[in-house]
């Protein structure tokens, strides 16, 4: 796993579409996971019926801090990779990479909100972007059976029945 100490310049910028995002990235926030549930309580029973929906798509925020020229520069070009997701006939998700997002299993999107400039009085400036999770549907769903009290291959059998070998053997015995 990435960690801030060992590679502190990967969590400063996203990667979008191969192309670092300009100045220094100051939070995302809008990438916890998330499971959808219906629930159903049983009429006059106790107990309910849980039934697995999917994962809805993320709305993941970013905030940039722009400081110098060569961010500005920078910016409208990240501004309009941006909005080639949403230019044309139909949007067009494009890669994203951040440590954090690649953790919570994000690798697509598309523009969702790009913020006007929010200047800091002292010659730089916030950007906030609003990115729209991309992922194509798969088979979700379905009801969980009970739980698996353990796993069917237990890697721990083979001493488990020399166990219950040795302790039927030791009932046999006078002091069993």
């Amino acid at each position: 796993m990435t960690n801030p100490i060992d590679n502190e310049e990967l969590f400063d910028v996203i990667s979008l579409g191969g192309i670092a995002s300009p100045g220094i990235l100051r939070s995302i926030s809008g990438h916890d996971i998330e499971a959808k549930w219906d629930s159903k309580e049983a009429s006059g029973q106790k107990g309910a019926t849980t039934t697995l929906k999917g994962f809805p798509p993320r709305t993941i925020t970013c905030t940039f801090y722009l400081a110098d020229v060569e961010d500005f520069n920078a910016w409208p070009v990240f501004q309009a990779i941006i909005e080639s997701t949403v230019n044309g006939p139909s949007p067009k998700a494009i890669e994203i990479y951040h440590p954090d997002l690649a953790s919570q299993h994000i690798t697509s999107v598309c523009q969702g909100k790009i913020s006007g400039p929010q200047h800091d009085g002292k010659g730089g400036q916030t950007r906030v972007v609003t990115f729209q999770e991309y992922f194509p549907p798969k088979k979700a769903g379905g009801t969980p059976s009970g739980s698996v009290a353990k796993p069917k291959n237990d890697p721990n059998q083979a001493a488990l029945d020399e166990l219950a070998k040795l302790t039927k053997k030791y009932e046999e015995t006078p002091w069993g």
